[in-house]
C-alpha cells in the first residue's frame, strides 16, 4: 500500500511539532515521525525560556540577534492567548516576567541605560521596596530589573502541540529515514528534518551535504532539586554572558527544582559535574549569600546544542537556519524561541516549490505509536 502525505518531519522536538501543528492547521496532509521520544533531546531540555534578547545586549551584541528575538515574545503570547497562528491555549506558563539581578555597585548605570533604550518597552527597574520577599530574605543586594520575558513549562507545551493531531505523530525507530519510508511505501512531496543533531548525518549519507556548515555548542545545564523558593533569573556578571540562568519547575514527586543555565552551564557536556556544581554555589554566595544549602540535591545535564554556522565564533546565528537539497529541507532552529520564526521559513518554502495541502490525512495507524519524554529532574540521578 502505498502512502502520500504532502509533508514527512523527521524530529518531534519543539521545532518539528510548531512545524506540523502549522501545517496541519493549513490543511496539508503530514507525517511527522521520531524516534525517540515526543518532545526528547534539546526540548525536553530547555528552559522554556522565551527570549526577549535583552540579554544580548548586555554583552554588546546589539544586532539582528537582539532584534529578531526580541519580535518573538508578542507572537508567543499572541499564540498562548489563542490569538496567534496556532492555538496555544493549554500550555502552562510559569511566570510572566523574568529577572536581571545585578550586584552592588556592578555597571548598574550601563545595564539599565541599555534595558531603558534597547529593548525598553516593558523593562524598568524594581525599586527595593517592591523585591519579593524571599530574594531579600536570601540577601541579595544591588538592583533588580524587571524583563517582560515569559517562560512557559515545556512538558506542557510538547502536550498542547502534538495531542490535536496525535494520530499523525509515529515512531521510527530507523536511523536510516529514506530506508525507512520506502520499506513502508510513503512517498511524501517533501522531507522535513527538524532533529537538529542528526541532521548533518543525514545531509552527508544522502549526498545532500554541499554547502552545509554546523556548529556545536554544548552544555552542561545544572539543576538543584528542594530549592528554597521560586526564582526566574539572569544574574548579570563582567562576561559576556550571565553568570547563571535560574528557571524553576516542579517535579512528579513535588519537589521544587533549579533548572541552572548561562554562564555556569558553558562547558564541555563530558566535563566533572562537580565542577559545574561548585560554579553554582559560587555564584549563589555571591547573589543569595544567605541561602542555607542544607537540603539541596545537585544533578546535571549533557545537552548537544547543534546549529547552522554562525559568522560570529561562538555565538548563535541571528535565525533559524534551513538547508535545501532536492525533496528535502534540514532545519536548525537555533532557540525555543525561534520556532514560529523557522515554521513561516517552511511555509515559504512549500510556496515557493507550490506545494499546495491536499485536504485529506492519510491513515498512519500502521506506524507504532510513539510516548512522551520525560522532564530531566524526573529521570535524573541526584547527589548531594
Amino acid at each position: 500500500m502505498i502512502s502520500k502525505p504532502d509533508i514527512v518531519i523527521f524530529g518531534a522536538g519543539i521545532a518539528g511539532l510548531y512545524t506540523f501543528h502549522l501545517l496541519k492547521k493549513r490543511g496539508y496532509d503530514v507525517l511527522l515521525l521520531e524516534r525517540e521520544a515526543i518532545g526528547g533531546g534539546q526540548s525536553i531540555a530547555a528552559q522554556g525560556i522565551i527570549h526577549s534578547g535583552l540579554k544580548f545586549t548586555l554583552a554588546g551584541k546589539v544586532n539582528k540577534l537582539a532584534q529578531s528575538i526580541s519580535e518573538m515574545p508578542l507572537v508567543w503570547r499572541n499564540c498562548l492567548k489563542g490569538e496567534g497562528p496556532i492555538n496555544l491555549t493549554k500550555t502552562t506558563i510559569n511566570t510572566d516576567s523574568q529577572l536581571l539581578m545585578i550586584p552592588s555597585g556592578f555597571v548598574g548605570g550601563i545595564t539599565k541605560m541599555v534595558t531603558e533604550r534597547l529593548l525598553a518597552k516593558s523593562v524598568h527597574e524594581i525599586l527595593p521596596d517592591g523585591w519579593p520577599q524571599p530574594i531579600k530574605n536570601a540577601g541579595f543586594h544591588g538592583s533588580l530589573i524587571y524583563m517582560d520575558e515569559l517562560v512557559i513549562d515545556v512538558p506542557s507545551l510538547i502536550k498542547n502541540l502534538a495531542e490535536p493531531y496525535k494520530d499523525c505523530i509515529r515512531k521510527c525507530p530507523n536511523s536510516d529515514p529514506f530506508s525507512f519510508l520506502n520499506r513502508h511505501g510513503i512517498e511524501p512531496k517533501k522531507i522535513i528534518f527538524t532533529a537538529a543533531e542528526s541532521n548533518e548525518s543525514i545531509a552527508r549519507y544522502a549526498a545532500h551535504d554541499k554547502g552545509l556548515q554546523v556548529q556545536k555548542r554544548p552544555l552542561l545545564q545544572g539543576m538543584m532539586r528542594n530549592a528554597p523558593f521560586s526564582l526566574y533569573a539572569h544574574l548579570v556578571g563582567t562576561s559576556e554572558k550571565p553568570v547563571m540562568t535560574i528557571t524553576t519547575h516542579t517535579a512528579h514527586d513535588g519537589s521544587l527544582i533549579w533548572y541552572l543555565g548561562g554562564g555556569v552551564a558553558e562547558r564541555p557536556k563530558d566535563s566533572d559535574p562537580e565542577e559545574l556544581f561548585e560554579a553554582v554555589r559560587k555564584a549563589l554566595k555571591t547573589y543569595l549569600p544567605n541561602l542555607n544549602h542544607g537540603p539541596f540535591e545537585w544533578a546535571a545535564l549533557p545537552i548537544d546544542r547543534v546549529e547552522g554556522k554562525s559568522d560570529t565564533d561562538h555565538w548563535m546565528p541571528d535565525t533559524p537556519t534551513i538547508h535545501q537539497a532536492d525533496e528535502c529541507v534540514y532545519c536548525w532552529p537555533t532557540k525555543l524561541t525561534f520556532a514560529p520564526m523557522l515554521g513561516e521559513m517552511i511555509l515559504k518554502t512549500l510556496d515557493d516549490d507550490d506545494i499546495k495541502p491536499c485536504g485529506i490525512t492519510n491513515d498512519y495507524s500502521f506506524l507504532p505509536e510513539v510516548a512522551y519524554a520525560a522532564a530531566p529532574w524526573d529521570t535524573a540521578l541526584w547527589r548531594k
